[in-house]
């Protein structure tokens, strides 16, 4: 984000399982430290870094308040994250939609499949 709070074009939008693997590597801090600096059980944490839960707006501060970084940004990431689970489309898709202004995602023909015309071979007698 610039400084007029405009994103800038070439931004990257940060989604919180990137952020995650970024506080990982670049301050070195293990999941289990980052659960209980946070104040949440490590199996929260471990949903937040594949992408199956996202945290609350008060979890994302919390987390650029100990690392670093912007909290608009990542609620941003977050926020298409949320988008993305509902709708079913890819979060790359998403940012897409939301840097071209578009409104709706790609339109998906309905998949039409042939009727199974097959005999089914039912026991005869009795």
């Amino acid at each position: 984000m610039a400084r007029d709070g405009r994103a800038r074009p070439g931004a990257v939008i940060v989604t919180v399982p990137a952020y995650l693997d970024a506080v990982r590597l670049v301050h070195g801090v293990g999941p289990a430290e980052m659960a209980r600096a946070l104040r949440v059980d490590p199996s929260v944490l471990r949903r937040w870094a594949r992408g199956t839960l996202v945290p609350s707006w008060k979890r994302l501060r919390a987390m650029t308040g100990l690392w670093g970084g912007s909290p608009e940004l990542l609620a941003l990431g977050a926020a298409l994250q949320r988008y993305s689970r509902a709708t079913g489309v890819p979060v790359d898709e998403a940012v897409r939609m939301l840097r071209t202004g578009r409104r709706h995602g790609p339109g998906r023909s309905a998949v039409s499949r042939p009727r199974d015309r097959r005999q089914l071979s039912l026991p005869i007698g009795g």
